[in-house]
């Protein structure tokens, strides 16, 4: 009875949080690489500090062969990125129409294209409250002719989060998950009432498979402690796999064949098998994330070239899974399980293959199995990559507030956590 109380509180809190809108969506095809992070810590998730100074670079390649009229916008919505209404001047301080003026163009590559860049906030636009945003970037101030979309976070820092990284006391997982456990002290929220407040943990920038909690296990004096057993539970997985794509001249241990005749070089990676049946071994690792770079000593924003990348999966027995799709997973899929991460089946060579168009940089990536029917998030890696408790993952909790009466919902803490360290 215990077990099937766990799989259904699992299985609730799962459909809950994937009920969120994703954001993060490209509407034209001639743009690529879309980057937000923390100026200088580009695998760190895109979050702001109200009224802080650190702020956010944004940047983008487009293959247009001509330099386009670019403009932002930034949107606050609700903490599963639905619309809210607001007026804009309610949390926007200075203009929500802003253009993008720095811009290089490439060159030495092959692939031609307009690199664009900007930070956020500055002198012109900067949020007023905090909460989860949308970025909006359009042509020619046509607010409706949108490229791309994507989230960033802005905290409020009034509730102070500490979190930490457990193996599950159900013995069945105990061994291939992790358990966030989260205390959260609500002193400095004002006029505070428990059920307004939200906890929402997301592993390695996974957005659409968050979980969520609303109802504290306990409470002592202002602190909220979310620690019930069956909650916050995250399959564990392994370390990432790699691919050196730093040059696109000189294989690297990952690389089965370079092919140049082409104008975009075409790349084909080495076969990945099923590391289910493999001892854990530890290493480090980007946890999905990937860096733009090179070993040419390049400019690597308008330098660096992009090749046609094929990735191959090779299945027991070569025989396709039933009934389940597989996915390449992380931030070269834009960490979203869609059509554009979805392996497809070579039923004439017995493999799932998947081509992307990546720009020469270095990638983490893994492998996720879902049933079509019935997908259940807390078995992603059990066949593609084996799962275990000990392996390092990247945990980012977020705290939401809304005050009653109030349009918009507060982020009024949040903390970034690792699975090999202790309470932060």
């Amino acid at each position: 009875m215990r077990k099937f109380t766990c799989i259904l509180v699992l299985t609730f809190f799962t459909c809950w949080a994937n009920a969120q809108q994703n954001p993060d969506k490209v509407y034209d095809p001639s743009i690529h690489t879309v980057m937000i992070a923390p100026v200088g810590k580009p695998l760190e998730t895109p979050i702001l500090h109200l009224n802080g100074s650190s702020p956010l670079l944004i940047s983008f390649d487009d293959f247009k062969m001509q330099y386009q009229d670019y403009y932002y916008t930034i949107e606050l919505v609700d903490s599963i990125w639905n619309p809210i209404e607001i007026n804009d001047f309610d949390y926007v301080r200075g203009f929500n129409q802003n253009k993008i003026n720095n811009f290089l163009v490439s060159s030495i590559s092959s692939q031609k294209y307009f690199h664009y860049e900007f930070t956020f906030p500055n002198s012109n636009c900067s949020p007023k409250l905090s909460g989860n945003y949308i970025l909006k970037v359009y042509k020619d101030g046509n607010k409706e002719d949108i490229v791309f979309t994507n989230r960033f976070y802005v905290v409020e820092d009034i509730a102070n989060v500490a979190a930490l990284v457990n193996e599950p006391f159900e013995g069945a997982i105990s061994k291939t998950h992790q358990q966030i456990k989260v205390n959260v002290d609500v002193k400095n929220i004002p006029s505070f009432q428990n059920d307004q407040l939200t906890v929402r943990v997301v592993q390695n920038n996974r957005y659409h498979d968050a979980k969520v909690v609303a109802t504290p296990s306990f409470i002592r004096n202002t602190i909220l402690e979310f620690n019930n057993e069956s909650e916050l539970i995250f399959p564990a997985g392994n370390e990432f796999r790699w691919l050196d794509l730093q040059s696109l001249s000189l294989r690297s241990d990952r690389i089965a064949e370079i092919n140049n005749k082409a104008l975009t070089p075409l790349i084909s990676v080495k076969p990945d098998l099923s590391r289910s049946n493999l001892l854990y071994n530890s290493f480090n690792d980007l946890n999905g994330g990937l860096l733009i770079m090179n070993t040419e000593s390049l400019q690597s924003e308008n330098q660096n070239d992009y090749a046609q990348v094929v990735f191959t999966y090779i299945p027991k027995d070569n025989i396709p899974f039933a009934y389940q799709k597989l996915y390449l997973a992380g931030a070269l899929t834009n960490n979203t399980l869609d059509a554009n991460a979805e392996m497809h089946f070579d039923a004439k060579l017995g493999v799932y293959q998947k081509r992307l168009l990546l720009k020469q940089g270095y990638y983490s990536y893994c492998y996720i199995l879902r049933d079509k029917i019935d997908p259940n998030d807390m078995e992603d890696f059990a066949e593609t990559e084996g799962s275990h408790t000990e392996a390092e993952n990247n945990y980012g909790v977020f705290v939401y507030y809304r005050s009653p009466g109030a349009r918009n919902d507060q982020l009024v803490g949040y903390a970034s956590i690792n699975s090999k360290q202790n309470w932060r």
